[in-house]
């Protein structure tokens, strides 16, 4: 199933529901038509809590709709392309983010010197990627985010002042259930970051804070897609596309650990509260960082994942005034500096 929390127009009532044949269809009408009660429905956050039973529940009420949809009005069903899709959870009761791609902090920590550090970076920029790529695999590595910087689909990324190089980091994510069902489903994440202050704080001068945490940061959706449809989640390709000047390609084959492993190691740390969002590193070749390629403003992105659908971010056209950057102001931004 692929579930989704939306609204039918800007500021109207947010619906729990379900995709059909090209529709939204909230589990309110379902409940409706099918003269059915199933409260554990009401919205996302019961269904995560009343697992298994509210899965069981929405897939009798799938059913039904499946069976049903094509004599119902435009009132009862919605196309997809006509509603505002939401974070498939809004609010998550914890947004953590692990770092279980280590192809991807080589490359990024390479980068990251080589900006850095000019000449001399650049130097030892190939040492350092081979370094971290072999001390991070087998890492559970992980930082907790920002979970009331919450986007969903469409939504526009937040370009903070202090930075000139804002970043995309696609990601798997899971949607953890509750005991009975550890694993409610999953999602894409976009973790906006801005990489040239990202450097200190990575090295303990702050910590992941305002290159990870700001305003509008952390993309979610479109959907939640039950396990059973997603099949394996470490065999999923991915492709991001930067307006129509760039594209990238990775897979989730590049995990060094399974979602069954995160779920259990998270355990030995703290009680993992249903609704609780978990990304589970950055795709290799997928970012600004990993390429050494920037992103506009003005910029539509698309982040696209076998099984999981596309998660549309918007880069905004016009910046507030720009402070300087320490890896050197970017001619794309010469008007707002």
């Amino acid at each position: 199933m692929k579930l989704l929390t939306y609204q039918r127009g800007l500021n109207s009532k947010t619906l729990f529901g379900v995709v059909i044949k090209g529709y939204a269809v909230s589990f309110e009408t379902l409940r409706q038509k099918s003269g059915s009660t199933h409260e554990e429905l009401t919205d996302v956050y019961s269904y995560l809590e009343n697992l298994p039973e509210s899965e069981n529940s929405a897939r009798e009420l799938l059913k039904y709709g499946e069976a049903y949809i094509s004599s119902w009005s435009d009132k009862e069903k919605t196309p997809l392309e006509n509603v505002k899709i939401l974070a498939p959870v809004p609010h998550p009761r914890a947004l953590i983010d692990f770092g279980l791609s280590p192809r991807h902090l080589g490359n990024s920590s390479a980068t990251l010197i080589k900006h850095a550090f000019g000449a001399f970076g650049s130097l030892i920029a190939p040492v350092i990627r081979n370094t971290v790529q072999k001390t991070t695999r087998g890492k559970m590595l992980y930082y907790k985010g920002n979970h009331n910087a919450i986007i969903g689909d469409n939504d526009a990324v937040h370009w903070p002042t202090y930075s000139s190089y804002l970043d995309i980091e696609p990601e798997l994510a899971i949607i953890t259930g509750n005991e009975a069902k550890p694993i409610a489903g999953y999602t894409i994440f976009n973790d906006s970051s801005a990489r040239d202050i990202q450097l200190k704080e990575m090295l303990g001068l702050g910590g992941p804070a305002r290159s990870k945490d700001f305003d509008c940061s952390n993309g979610l959706g479109p959907f939640m897609v039950t396990p059973d449809e997603v099949g394996d989640p470490l065999a999923l390709n991915v492709k991001v596309k930067i307006g129509n000047r760039m594209e990238w390609t990775g897979s989730t084959s590049e995990y060094s650990a399974p979602p069954e492993k995160v779920i259990e190691y998270l355990k030995t740390v703290s009680t993992l509260l249903p609704g609780t969002v978990i990304g589970m590193g950055t795709i290799p070749d997928c970012t600004g960082l990993d390429n050494d390629s920037w992103i506009n403003p003005g910029e539509k992105i698309e982040i696209i994942f076998d099984k999981l659908g596309i998660l549309r971010q918007n880069i905004p056209d016009v910046l507030g005034k720009m402070e300087p950057s320490t890896w050197g102001n970017r001619k794309e931004l010469s008007k707002f500096y």
